[in-house]
């Protein structure tokens, strides 16, 4: 990734542009801060400031995090700024914690390369090292939770990913030069309120699409979506069930962590980021989509549609395979069959469905097998199911699957990987509102890259709109 131009940078920090919040950060000479560019402090001279890709390099610079404008609240950098793809999974591997449990040199193998290679590729992108941005991931987080107040500082340092408090009070103070309890910016909340964490979102984002699209998929007992509130069910640290929820609130989402299921902090912000898809950068997707033909009356009526991605990579793909020539409704009834025959309450492990039959619950005897054979791959760890799998290998790998096809192995690609252009040319509803067939969607969406997974949505929303009831029952069918 490049920096803006210097000049781009200095009109965007001078104008406190909030499109640029999260695209750089600007080095405070005269102070030794570094600060987001929408910072409320009055701006700098001109010949003091220095700018900065990421938080991590303007802290391998010397810089400190202005406690004003607080950085580590800023939105994330949009994934289509960084030209490497294995830069864009090696990011994602770090804002789920994974630097927190591995080495970097783990981190290299994941992404089949060398240390210093990954080192090489992440400097000439990002401007810091993969050990760089694990620290500063860290830190923020740290920040964070210490600013809510309803958490201990043990418990902070451990959430954060730091291992022991003496690394953590280290850490904080070579940063700030105070110690983590003079941090607080609130009072001292009771220790079983539930975490509330609200989560930066690029605008614009319409929030009405995505929650209305996971309410049409909310499985039974897992999931409930009333409004613009989504609650999820997940196991606690002590094995009890407890209900996280997730809201639209003004322009944010805010996050509800009951004090049991805060004991693996990175993996859950970056699940909820995965899901609400809050990492995308609409106002440049739209201004892409919007002057196409086809698409540009649907982003003009709703701008900021994304791409909801997946709680679960296995649970997504069978999710996917479920719902092949049958309505939304349907697959969601089937997955419900699903968890209440082979889950016990949750959504059924690669190692249960591998050893099923689950065509016994009511659909096509291939279709069973084809998610046993799924199953089989995942559970022998030959199939990878998450946001940092190469999408076309995954592509590949799930159509050589025995009743998998490439609708349902693109479809996956989309929400599991996280590939933006990924885009399923057979779809009944993509057919319908471009009146082509496969092979001329696949031409007519070439215009639509990199973006044709957001392109899918506009499409599947437009075909709603268009023929209203009947046709929103239209919608309904191979669609995921």
């Amino acid at each position: 990734m490049v920096l803006p131009e210097p000049n781009i940078c200095e009109r965007a920090r001078l104008s406190r542009d909030p499109r640029f919040d999260g695209r750089f950060v600007v080095g405070v000479l005269t102070t030794g801060i570094y600060c987001r560019p929408v910072c409320p402090a009055r701006p700098p001279a001109k010949h003091n400031v220095r700018y900065y890709a990421t938080p991590a390099a303007a802290q391998d610079a010397g810089f400190r995090p202005c406690l004003r404008c607080r950085p580590e609240a800023a939105r994330r950098l949009p994934e289509w700024t960084v030209s490497s793809q294995t830069v864009v999974k090696g990011l994602r591997l770090i804002d789920a914690g994974f630097l927190n449990d591995h080495s970097v040199g783990e981190m290299a193998e994941r992404l089949n390369l060398s240390s210093r290679q990954l080192n090489r590729v992440f400097s000439s992108e990002v401007g810091a090292t993969p050990a760089s941005l694990g620290s500063a991931h860290r830190l923020q987080l740290a920040k964070r939770l210490i600013d809510h107040g309803g958490m201990s500082l043990a418990n902070v340092a451990m959430q954060a990913g730091y291992g022991s408090v003496r690394r953590f009070n280290d850490a904080i103070k070579a940063t700030f030069g105070r110690p983590p309890s003079t941090l607080r910016r609130h009072r001292q909340r009771a220790s079983d309120e539930p975490l509330e964490l609200h989560l930066a979102v690029r605008q614009p984002y319409n929030a009405s699409w995505v929650f209305g699209f996971l309410a049409k998929r909310a499985l039974a007992g897992l999931e409930v979506v009333d409004g613009l509130k989504y609650y999820r069910c997940l196991t606690g640290a002590d094995g009890a069930p407890l209900w996280l929820e997730v809201r639209w609130q003004g322009d944010a989402l805010v996050a509800a962590i009951p004090v049991g299921l805060q004991h693996d902090m990175s993996g859950l912000l970056q699940r909820i980021r995965r899901v609400f898809d809050l990492d995308a950068d609409s106002s440049v997707i739209d201004a892409h989509l919007g002057e196409d033909p086809d698409l540009s009356p649907w982003v003009r009526e709703a701008p900021g549609l994304r791409v909801p991605g997946a709680w679960d990579g296995f649970e997504t793909a069978v999710r996917a395979v479920l719902g092949q020539q049958v309505s939304v409704a349907r697959a969601t009834t089937l997955a419900d069959l699903l968890i209440a025959r082979y889950g016990a309450g949750a959504f059924p492990d690669p190692e249960a469905l591998a050893r099923a039959d689950p065509a016994e619950i009511g659909m096509p005897r291939k279709r069973g097998a084809a998610i046993s054979r799924l199953a089989r791959e995942v559970s022998a760890g030959r199939l990878q199911l998450d946001e940092c799998v190469d999408s076309d290998t995954l592509r590949t790998s799930l159509c050589r699957i025995e009743g998998i096809g490439p609708w349902t192995a693109s479809y996956i690609a989309l929400r599991v990987a996280k590939d933006p252009d990924a885009f399923p040319e057979s779809d009944w509803v993509v057919l319908k509102m471009l009146g082509t067939t496969a092979a001329g969607a696949r031409k007519r969406a070439e215009r639509w890259a990199p973006w044709r997974g957001y392109a899918l949505m506009y499409l599947w929303y437009g075909s709603a709109r268009r023929g209203g009831n009947k046709q929103a029952r239209t919608y309904d069918r191979r669609t995921g």
